[in-house]
C-alpha cells in the first residue's frame, strides 16, 4: 500500500463512520511518522506523563502528541473544572518545557452524551483525528495510544520508532509493566502484583495453547497503522473494555507485533472510572475481595491446546464433524463446542474452503478472542474450578518450560517469572 491511498483510505472511512470533525487548526509537521493519543478525563497529573515523554531519547524524527481532554453532558463539576485546570497546566507545560522533538496539542471537549462518555470515545476522538492529520500528508503513520497516568521508559519514542520504520507494523502492543517500587502501601503492592499475575498468566496460557491471538490488550500499549485503524472501522465507543474489542477486531488484519524492548509503566492507583481494569481491582482488593488470589485451571489451557493441535490432522484427513466425535475429545470441550454448534461450523468450513490456508483463517475467525474467553468461563464454572494463583502459576511455568525445580514461589516471585516470558516472547 502506498502512502498516497491513506487519503483515500481516510475519504472512505469518514463518510462511512461517524466522528468528531476536525478539531486542529495547526499543520503536522510533514516529517511526523508517530502519533500518540492520550485520553485525559479529570486528570490531576498528566504533565508528570508528559514529563515522562519529555525525559526519552530524542527520536529521528518529530512525535506529535494529542491529549484528549474530555468530558460528559452530565459529569460532576469538579470534572470540568480539573478538566480546565489540566487545559492551561498542558498550555503552560508546553510554553515553557516541551523539547523539539514532541508537538503536543490539547483537543478540548465537554459536551459528550452521557450514553457514549468514556475512554473508548476519548480514544476514538483522539485516533480519528491523527487519521485525519496524516491524510493532509499523505502519509499512511503509527497511532499509538498512552494514558494520562503512565510513565515510560527513556527508549519507549526510539523504539517505537525503530520498530515502524523497520518493520511492515500493521499494530503493536508495548510490554508493560507496574512499577511496585513506587507502591508505598503494602496492600496496594499485594493487591496490583496479584492482578498482574492474573493478565499474564491469562495470555501466557493462550500462548501454551498455540491461539494465535494470544497478546495483552492494555488501552496505554496498544497502536495501528493509520490504514489498518481506518480499514477496522476504528476505535469503539465502548466506556470499558475497549482495547481488547479494539484489537480483536482488528487482529485478522496482519501480525499484532509485540514490541518488548520497551515498557509502559500504567498506575497502580484506585479509580472507579471504569467498571473493570486496574483502578477497579485495587478498590476491589481493598474492599477484601479475594478474586484475583485465584487463577484459571491450567487444565482448560491444557485442554485447549489438544484441541488446537488435532485441527490441522482432522482437516488434513478431510474428516467431518460425525468422523471428529468418535476421537477422544476432553468432555467439557467436547459440550462446549456442542453448546457453540461447532458440528454446522465445522462441516461449512470444511465445505466452503479449498485450502488450509483459507480454512484457518476462516476457523480463527470463529474461534476468535471473544469466542476463547468464553470457552475458559464455561470450563470454569462447568469443571475447572479456579486454583490458588501459587498453584496454578507454577504449573503453567512448569508446562512453559520455564520452571524445572519444585521450588515454590511467591505471587510476586511468579509474576516477575511471567514478566520475564513476556520480554523475550514465547
Amino acid at each position: 500500500m502506498s502512502h498516497q491511498d491513506i487519503q483515500q483510505i481516510s475519504q472512505v472511512y469518514f463518510k462511512r463512520f461517524k466522528s468528531h470533525p476536525p478539531q486542529l487548526s495547526a499543520p503536522i509537521a510533514p516529517d511526523t511518522k508517530i502519533i500518540i493519543i492520550i485520553p485525559c478525563y479529570n486528570e490531576p497529573d498528566i504533565i508528570t506523563t508528559l514529563r515522562s515523554l519529555a525525559q526519552n531519547n530524542p527520536p529521528r524524527y518529530p512525535v506529535e502528541v494529542l491529549i484528549v481532554i474530555n468530558a460528559g453532558l452530565q459529569d460532576a463539576p469538579q470534572v470540568y473544572q480539573q478538566n480546565q485546570q489540566t487545559q492551561q497546566q498542558v498550555t503552560q507545560w508546553i510554553e515553557e518545557e516541551q523539547p523539539h522533538f514532541l508537538h503536543c496539542h490539547t483537543i478540548y471537549v465537554d459536551d459528550l452524551p452521557k450514553k457514549h462518555a468514556g475512554v473508548g470515545l476519548a480514544r476514538k476522538i483522539g485516533m480519528d483525528e491523527a487519521l485525519y492529520r496524516f491524510s493532509t500528508i499523505a502519509y499512511d503513520g503509527f497511532i499509538m495510544n498512552l494514558d494520562a497516568d503512565c510513565r515510560v521508559a527513556a527508549n519507549y519514542l526510539t523504539a517505537l520508532e525503530e520498530a515502524w520504520l523497520t518493520q511492515t507494523l500493521h499494530t503493536c502492543t508495548v510490554h508493560f509493566e507496574h512499577d511496585l517500587e513506587t507502591i508505598t502501601n503494602a496492600n496496594l503492592r499485594e493487591g496490583i502484583v496479584y492482578y498482574e499475575l492474573f493478565l499474564r498468566y491469562y495470555i501466557n496460557g493462550l500462548c501454551y495453547a498455540n491461539f494465535p491471538f494470544a497478546f495483552h490488550t492494555v488501552g496505554s500499549c496498544m497502536g495501528a497503522r493509520a490504514s489498518t485503524y481506518a480499514l477496522c472501522g476504528g476505535m469503539n465507543r465502548r466506556k470499558a473494555g475497549e482495547d481488547f474489542y479494539f484489537l480483536h477486531k482488528i487482529a485478522p488484519l496482519g501480525e499484532i507485533v509485540q514490541v518488548r524492548n520497551t515498557t509502559v509503566y500504567p498506575s497502580a492507583r484506585l479509580s472507579d472510572r471504569v467498571p473493570f481494569g486496574t483502578g477497579k481491582a485495587q478498590q476491589e482488593w481493598l474492599d477484601q475481595s479475594d478474586r484475583h488470589r485465584f487463577l484459571y485451571h491450567p487444565q482448560i489451557f491444557e485442554e485447549l491446546h489438544l484441541f488446537l493441535e488435532a485441527v490441522p490432522a482432522w482437516y488434513e484427513a478431510s474428516w467431518n464433524w460425525d468422523k471428529i466425535q468418535t476421537q477422544p475429545l476432553p468432555d467439557i470441550m467436547r459440550e462446549f463446542l456442542r453448546d457453540q454448534d461447532f458440528a454446522q461450523v465445522w462441516n461449512n468450513l470444511q465445505s466452503s474452503t479449498r485450502s488450509w490456508t483459507a480454512f484457518r483463517k476462516r476457523f480463527f475467525a470463529w474461534l476468535d478472542g471473544f469466542r476463547v474467553l468464553k470457552y475458559v468461563h464455561y470450563a470454569r464454572e462447568n469443571g475447572y474450578k479456579s486454583l490458588p494463583a501459587e498453584e496454578a502459576g507454577f504449573t503453567l511455568l512448569q508446562k512453559l518450560r520455564i520452571l524445572n525445580s519444585d521450588e515454590e514461589l511467591t505471587a510476586e516471585e511468579l509474576l516477575e517469572k511471567f514478566r520475564g516470558s513476556d520480554r523475550q516472547g514465547y
